[in-house]
């Protein structure tokens, strides 16, 4: 029988994927992970935790001018400070307080995390919008390790949705990793968690900013908030992203490509599902509500 990894790579990841306790994994990040659990941290360090395409870069820069005190993007991109990316060595060049983002779940990050009880903000999106825009981004995006000029994934969207719902992909499911997250206060002792989700953002950014800021005890004047919230907006942050920021740790798109901001939209799945894919989508995610204790709809 098939593992997850290999039926993931037979419909069309373009990159080697491996099983890592249970868990589809990118191969190059195998053996950061082997010794992720002791990862060295330090007490004010400060966690971006998401499944890829949640609204990562966005949440990343919002949270770098919270701590900063100002509308200002930060020199280089969040590749920079990606946990299972970078070495220990190169983290450990970053200067407090250090803002990681990850896509890995609750039980794959550093023990010391929960010890310490450094800050951690989850930010959420809905599951199909989630897909969709995964699409887009590895069908576009050449993978460093996958084969030359071509995309990370070379299959068409109803190849990728039939594997990406059962979690045949980097990071594995989103079901899982959203149930996982939720449940971090039952199964770490009461460790608090703030929970954004990406809907909330697009409708009122900086009531959201502000919720982030209290959470991480940076209190900062009414205006700022606006301020950062239009310094973040989708047009602005993309312009930042591609004009003005570093790119050294930017990653290979396929020409013509919009790169990692395409719409920035609430509800494009719409536009994607058929009928039966979108039923079939519910079916499976009610299932794993059954099984957990999520309980926020989908859509």
């Amino acid at each position: 029988m098939s593992t997850l990894a290999e039926r993931g790579m037979a419909a069309g990841w373009n990159i080697q994927l491996v099983m890592v306790d249970g868990v589809v994994e990118a191969e190059d990040f195998a053996d950061k992970l082997e010794t992720m659990k002791s990862r060295p941290l330090r007490e004010d360090d400060i966690f971006l935790a998401t499944y890829p395409k949640s609204g990562t870069h966005w949440a990343w820069e919002i949270l770098n001018m919270i701590v900063a005190g100002k509308a200002e993007y930060a020199k280089h991109w969040q590749n920079s400070a990606l946990l299972e990316l970078r070495t220990e060595e190169e983290l450990e060049k970053l200067t407090s307080p250090r803002i990681f983002h990850t896509h890995l779940l609750p039980r794959q990050m550093p023990e010391l995390l929960w010890q310490l009880g450094c800050k951690v903000v989850y930010v959420e999106r809905n599951a199909k919008d989630c897909a969709v825009s995964s699409f887009c981004q590895v069908s576009q995006q050449v993978w460093e390790g996958g084969s030359p000029q071509q995309s990370t994934f070379t299959g068409s969207w109803d190849d990728f949705l039939s594997v990406y719902q059962d979690g045949c992909a980097p990071f594995g499911s989103i079901f899982d990793h959203v149930n996982e997250w939720k449940n971090v206060s039952d199964v770490y002792d009461g460790f608090e968690v703030c929970s954004v989700k990406y809907e909330d953002m697009k409708q009122d950014c900086a009531t959201e900013i502000k919720r982030m800021a209290e959470y991480l005890d940076r209190h900062l004047p009414e205006e700022k908030y606006q301020q950062i919230a239009e310094a973040c907006s989708f047009k602005n942050l993309k312009h930042a992203s591609e004009k003005i920021k570093d790119q050294t740790f930017h990653v290979a798109w396929q020409e013509g490509s919009s790169g990692y901001f395409r719409k920035g939209q609430a509800g494009d799945w719409k536009n994607w599902f058929t009928v039966a894919q979108s039923e079939e989508f519910d079916r499976k995610y009610e299932l794993k509500c059954r099984e957990s204790a999520i309980k926020d709809p989908l859509c």
